[in-house]
């Protein structure tokens, strides 16, 4: 290691704990700059590299835990688009110390873990190490994945790296012996399991922190048409390949505007498989729709074309079918092409609107056209205006170098407006993605109708909330992304309430809210009052309505705020939450899971309407043991919920919606 690469490192984290990024303590800020540099080439978001840190007491050695399915992280199971077929799975763990050198002590900690943890004959509770629960759903996430892969899995492989400010010219033999037991583990664990282990130090860091997304590439091309700053190429297959990959990596940073992810070996790209595969099909590009290319600027130069801030905004199929088809070591000794459209423009509102159209011309959730919304679009602008920046588009922003505390994601926002104007802390407070695949959801929260002005109010509010957090926080696990999310909501909502006085009040008084009234002191005194219900003997708080309601309670009586029957006798938001609940498959099934899927595809959002399950047995032809078994499975897969009579329930026995035409609001029994 050159000996000023130390020096260029902590320079580096002096800067990331200036900008909070993603706290001003410094261990937190290197295994954050670990786990962006190690994990660069999935482009992961902020949100996401938060989500895979378990660093923290009873870590069992691992700092940072990522499961990958097809270049996509693995964050919430139950609305994850599991690939049909052709998939690819990697794990990553990752230690880091913000020491000076290499230490073998947490490499015997993580070896230890290994044995068991990598053990799926163990349940969970018969673990004999004291494992963290963050460690413990990571492990049952990878079971899960494991197990829903496997049948069709071409790839598998788990990673360690270990990152400290040391020099891996230094390592010692008893350092990479001890790695190359850890990596053995891992491939006795899993026969059909690739493993390595990688040492990051301040040189290697440095050398990934330099490699920047290159948005602006030339492509080689055969033929060309164009009119004004529009263009049609035809490009040779491998030079697409080499294209959209570096160093046999695929540039994921280039499909950010991809309304689609990449869904396995389906019908479609079964079809582009064996097109690639034989040699003597006709030229590629007659039997494939080709690949359309954003830009804000592009020349033809001789036979290549320079194309400035790429986005390939459709042909994520065809692209990354070409690319595994290289990537496997396949040829293409013809010398086939793939025809790509490149349309030059930097109207944003253009450009969303090509977008959208090129995505929509096959089969796609609506769910997913989202970003391109035109409330998206409002929402971005009016958050830029109180120099904040919406990252609608992931990483958008994030990639331009600005400061976390400055960046407010969808689902972020999303959850200030359930909690602050839909009155529902405890569902703001595990809120989601998912939530926008539900139109109606989507629509309740992000509708054309709400005054724009009240976003920048809640960002403003969730961000002030979250910089006082910083101040009582613990150190560890506890104090990591899940302590904010747990607690920024019913802060906030708390202090709000106080200060406006009433815990009913409107989106027009969150608008004309003063925000200078929001300070540290105004959230201490809120913080007080949670910290003594929560050390009440009788109660431990969680993330539920009871513990709202509690809260709201005391605060209504010992600060006499208005119209706490609002929140205590308030309806259900219909912004549903499923909590993640261990697969049961027990020997003898009656029904594999790829058929609950076909039902769980099939089925209409719940509440359901008496019948239907004859509706879904005559569209399957199954029997209707077979039908209600595959709704057990759904629900023990946290796929559906609990319904009786009408009643939809959640894991914790909450009501969670009903049917009105059915059942009477007050009582929630069957109408007479």
């Amino acid at each position: 290691m050159a000996k000023n690469d130390k020096i260029l490192i902590d320079g580096i984290i002096d800067d990331r704990v200036d900008l909070k990024i993603p706290s001003n303590k410094r261990d937190e800020a290197f295994e954050y700059f670990s786990f962006e540099q190690t994990l660069k080439d999935y482009d992961l978001s902020t949100d996401e590299i938060k989500y895979g840190s378990v660093d923290g007491r009873n870590d069992g050695g691992i700092d940072g835990f990522y499961i990958i399915v097809n270049g996509h992280l693995l964050s919430d199971p139950q609305s994850f688009k599991w690939p049909r077929s052709g998939s690819v799975l990697e794990v990553w763990i990752i230690t880091c110390k913000h020491h000076d050198t290499f230490k073998q002590a947490p490499l015997d900690n993580l070896a230890a873990s290994m044995v068991e943890i990598l053990d799926f004959t163990i349940d969970s509770p018969n673990l004999k190490g004291d494992y963290s629960e963050q460690v413990i759903k990571f492990r049952e996430n990878l079971k899960l994945a494991y197990r829903k892969v496997s049948p069709r899995l071409s790839q598998f492989s788990i990673n360690f790296c270990y990152a400290s400010r040391g020099s891996t010219e230094e390592l010692g033999d008893s350092i990479v012996s001890r790695s190359k037991q850890i990596t053995q583990i891992a491939k006795d664990s899993f026969g059909n399991c690739s493993s390595e282990f990688l040492f990051h130090g301040a040189s290697e860091l440095i050398e990934l922190h330099r490699k920047s997304p290159n948005f602006s590439l030339e492509l080689p091309f055969k033929e060309d048409l164009s009119s004004g700053e529009r263009y049609i190429v035809l490009v040779d297959l491998e030079d697409y390949y080499n294209f959209i990959s570096d160093s046999g990596k695929l540039r994921r940073y280039l499909f950010d505007s991809n309304v689609r992810d990449f869904m396995g070996l389906n019908r479609v790209n079964e079809d582009i498989r064996e097109t690639l595969l034989d040699s003597d099909s006709p030229d590629f590009w007659l039997l494939n729709n080709g690949v359309t290319i954003l830009a804000t600027g592009a020349s033809v130069i001789g036979k290549s074309i320079q194309i400035q801030d790429i986005q390939i905004v459709n042909g994520l199929q065809t692209s990354e079918s070409i690319f595994r088809h290289f990537q496997n070591g396949g040829n293409d000794p013809k010398n086939r092409s793939v025809l790509v459209k490149v349309i030059v423009s930097s109207n944003e509102k253009v450009r969303d609107t090509i977008i959208r159209a090129t995505n929509n011309q096959t089969t796609v959730e609506l769910a997913s056209l989202h970003a391109t919304d035109k409330i998206q679009r409002d929402i971005e602008d009016v958050l830029k205006r109180n120099d904040l920046y919406y990252e609608r588009r992931t990483n958008f922003y994030k990639n331009q170098g600005l400061s976390s505390d400055l960046l407010i994601t969808p689902l972020y926002i999303a959850s200030g407006f359930v909690n602050l104007i839909l009155k529902s802390a405890d569902q703001a407070s595990r809120l989601k993605s998912r939530f926008m695949r539900s139109e109606s959801s989507y629509e309740k929260v992000f509708s054309q109708t709400t005054d724009l002005n009240v976003w920048p109010k809640i960002a403003f509010i969730l961000k002030s909330t979250d910089s006082f957090l910083e101040t009582v926080r613990p150190v560890g696990a506890r104090g990591g992304e899940r302590f904010l999310k747990s607690k920024r909501q019913f802060l906030s909502f708390l202090t709000i309430s106080r200060l406006l006085e009433t815990f009913n009040f409107s989106i027009a008084d969150v608008v004309q809210f003063d925000l200078n009234k929001y300070t540290n002191d105004e959230l201490r005194f809120s913080w007080d009052l949670m910290e003594s219900l929560n050390s009440e003997s009788d109660y431990r708080p969680k993330m539920q309505k009871s513990y709202l309601n509690k809260l709201c309670i005391k605060a209504s009586e010992e600060w006499k705020t208005r119209d706490v029957k609002r929140i205590v006798k308030g309806k259900q938001v219909d912004v549903k939450y499923k909590k993640i609940k261990k697969a049961k498959l027990k020997e003898g099934k009656k029904v594999t899971m790829e058929f609950a899927m076909q039902v769980h595809m099939v089925l209409p959002p719940q509440p359901w309407k008496p019948g239907v399950d004859r509706e879904i047995m005559d569209k399957l032809n199954c029997t209707r043991s077979e039908y209600f078994d595959a709704v057990k499975l759904l629900i023990d897969e946290g796929l559906r919920n609990e319904q009786k009579n009408g009643v939809v329930y959640d894991m914790e026995g909450n009501v969670i919606s009903f049917d009105p035409e059915r059942v009477d609001e007050e009582t929630l029994k069957l109408k007479s």
